[in-house]
């Protein structure tokens, strides 16, 4: 039987094949059972701790397979998940408050084969299973601490300028001051406004006291949510990429919401 295509197209499907079988062989190499420990309020992990971790290790009998320093984060594989459930307490009695002791799991990829950027397939949530929250940031609050903000920053700038008032509270959503006369409430309108471009001003008065009243307008209120958000976004990713999980999934849905995978 002849040969019906030419040879460079047999050598092509060989060619794909080879590379599909490279980048699919981490899968058939496992996991080993891990401890991630990585700093907590500042604390570096040094080589120092890592050498004091291999020696609690190893006097207290539990065998290591490897212990190195990737990414200013510790981690040490076992070889079994018994060794790793007693190296954790370990470890987290030994280095203290200071460190964040997780337990992981690390692929077992030879060094070649990373070194050619092949790595296992991560399965996700469906396949291997995870957590799913589903936090609501609480914007009363974020707009309640921008609220007092205001009210001291309203303090000090008056007090700079020498207008004299008779008091400064947060009141109906916004920030009232109160003046004994027109005229320094006048003088204190005209300042505070172009100190404050994101703040509506309006009159207040009631006979005996002349008040000035300033309330967040719409593009300042969605401007502070936004930031509140994305505070919340930063700090709890920060927390999540702590313990050092196989690629969570932290981000906003919806206006005041966060989603993590």
């Amino acid at each position: 039987m002849l040969n019906r295509y030419p040879l460079w197209k047999y050598l092509m499907v060989i060619a794909v094949i080879t590379i599909s079988f490279l980048y699919a062989a981490p899968n058939l190499f496992g996991e080993d059972p891990a401890l991630q420990v990585s700093g907590s309020r500042g604390t570096q992990v040094t080589p120092a701790v890592l050498s004091q971790t291999q020696q609690t290790l190893s006097k207290a009998g539990i065998a290591v397979k490897s212990a190195a320093l990737i990414d200013d984060q510790l981690l040490i594989r076992f070889r079994n998940t018994d060794d790793q459930l007693k190296g954790k307490d370990l470890v987290a009695d030994t280095l203290g408050d200071g460190y964040i002791t997780a337990l992981n799991l690390a692929p077992s990829t030879p060094f070649w084969l990373e070194a050619i950027g092949a790595g296992p397939l991560k399965l996700g949530l469906d396949l291997r299973g995870g957590v799913h929250f589903l936090m609501e940031v609480d914007m009363d609050a974020a707009l309640s601490r921008v609220q007092e903000q205001t009210v001291q920053d309203f303090r000090t700038d008056l007090r700079e300028e020498r207008l004299r008032y008779s008091g400064v509270l947060a009141k109906d959503g916004g920030t009232l001051v109160v003046f004994r006369d027109a005229d320094t409430r006048d003088k204190a309108l005209s300042h505070l406004r172009g100190r404050y471009p994101g703040l509506l001003f309006s009159e207040r008065d009631n006979g005996e006291t002349f008040g000035l009243f300033a309330v967040m307008s719409e593009l300042r209120l969605k401007e502070v949510k936004e930031y509140a958000l994305q505070q919340n976004i930063t700090i709890i990713r920060n927390r999540v990429n702590e313990l050092g999980v196989a690629e969570p999934l932290v981000q906003r849905q919806g206006a005041e919401r966060i989603v993590v995978q």
